[in-house]
């Protein structure tokens, strides 16, 4: 262990000093001057004479402190040689991780480099471009989630802007671990581009279970990177949300029952069906009253409606439950049943019901693997919190890039609780403030 010269001025700090220096050997010494060196100076390098101490190098820290670090020189030869500082490096170095994180998580909270620049002045004062330069150096060395055996994996896009581009943000996620496996930011979402993006980030040799949204293309980029080895799993969530758009905003009980049905495919709803077959039996006796009778019928029964739905939510909510799943026969039934009365149907709903007759085997793939999501509710969610809607607009490409980085690697806990305080680490300074 280094030899601690103390004085009354780092007496206070002995403990700190053995913890820095404490893992040199035993043939170094720090000075009751503050010099850091060995007590014996070594051989020169160039012709092995024994070297002299020659006074010290001084390495400094602007808003931290000083450090004397020992010089040697040689009798014979007169090659001057400075002693090691690492120590110097290493903690100037944990500093400013830290620093860096803090960066990092604030940027992660959509703060300003000119606001983190006014909040660092009052800790150790930097500008904005250096707080840019160290979030972007520590989001290179940075490493995403790797897996070496993905086997369920989500994929979807947002539209952010750039200004006035458009761009587009593909994305990767890990369904049981729900870890980004890849991002990027890209000018187009085609063909070529997703199915390069796909190639560069999964093995197309593997088996593969994937979920995207009902977007008509995927299914034929799937295929044409995977072939037979890809389970392609359509959400059921945004199939839910096609299902929605089909009717109009102010449904009739009549259409509202029927979007209900619909719903009920996959998800249970057998209670708001009920709750409707009930009001359309009313409807049928409100609909012999005048006119003006049966609107206030009908916007007090919507209003009943509602509030009906309203409060199962809440309930399932509190019991912290999910909409129930229905079983594969029951989903199956529920789709016969509707078509089977696909004439007595509107135009869209017609299509719909055709629709999801012909993806069938993609939207209940989920079924047949054990564990496998039905919806691409993860990485929907991944979405809203790393790049909100009212910010997609307001961010330039570097900015949407890095914003994508802090989210991914935020939700992979590298922004975890730190292992040393920024006070902690600013403390270690303190001997080197006035070192003698």
């Amino acid at each position: 262990m280094t030899q601690i010269h103390l004085n009354l001025i780092n007496f206070p700090y002995r403990e700190i000093l053995y913890r820095i220096l404490g893992a040199y050997p035993d043939d170094y010494e720090f000075t009751a001057k503050g010099v850091f060196r060995k007590a014996s100076p070594p051989l020169c390098p160039d012709c092995s004479t024994q070297m002299v101490h020659n006074g010290f190098n001084h390495r400094c820290k602007e808003h931290l402190g000083t450090v004397k670090v020992g010089r040697y020189l040689c009798p014979a030869c007169r090659k001057n040689v400075s002693e090691d500082s690492g120590f110097w490096d290493d903690l100037t170095g944990q500093l400013f991780d830290i620093l860096s994180e803090i960066c990092q998580l604030l940027r992660f909270h959509h703060v300003s480099y000119e606001g983190i620049e006014s909040t660092l002045n009052f800790l150790i004062p930097r500008d904005k471009d250096t707080i840019r330069n160290m979030v972007r150096q520590a989001l290179d060395r940075s490493k995403l989630f790797e897996s070496a055996d993905i086997r369920v994996v989500h994929y979807d896009e947002q539209h952010p802007k750039a200004g006035r581009n458009q761009k587009y943000r593909l994305t990767l996620l890990d369904a049981l671990t729900n870890q980004v496996i890849a991002e990027k930011l890209s000018d187009s979402k085609d063909r070529e581009t997703i199915i390069k993006f796909f190639k560069e980030h999964l093995d197309t040799d593997k088996p593969i279970f994937i979920v995207t949204d009902l977007y008509r293309g995927y299914e034929g980029i799937i295929e044409e990177i995977f072939g037979n080895k890809a389970t392609h799993q359509l959400c059921l969530f945004h199939l839910n949300q096609l299902i929605v758009l089909d009717f109009p905003k102010n449904t009739t009980i009549e259409q509202e029952l029927t979007k209900y049905e619909m719903l009920n495919i996959f998800y249970n709803r057998d209670l708001e069906i009920e709750f409707l077959k009930r009001l359309a039996d009313e409807e049928q006796v409100m609909k012999v009253c005048d006119k003006e009778k049966y609107n206030q019928w009908f916007r007090g029964a919507k209003r009943q409606f509602t509030n009906f739905v309203h409060t199962l939510k809440l309930k399932r909510r509190r019991k912290g439950q999910n909409l129930e799943q229905r079983p594969y026969h029951d989903a199956l039934k529920n789709f016969h049943n509707l078509v089977d009365r696909i004439e007595s149907f509107e135009i869209a709903v017609r299509k719909r019901l055709r629709r999801i007759e012909k993806l069938w085997p993609n939207l209940t793939a989920f079924y047949f693997v054990d564990g496998a999501p039905a919806t691409n509710n993860a990485i929907e969610n991944y979405y809203s919190t790393s790049l909100k809607t009212h910010r997609k607009k307001q961010l330039h490409t570097p900015g949407i890039e890095d914003q994508m980085k802090l989210s991914a690697l935020k939700r992979a806990g590298i922004f975890g609780k730190p292992g040393i305080t920024l006070f902690e680490a600013l403390f270690m300074f303190a001997p080197f403030h006035d070192p003698g």
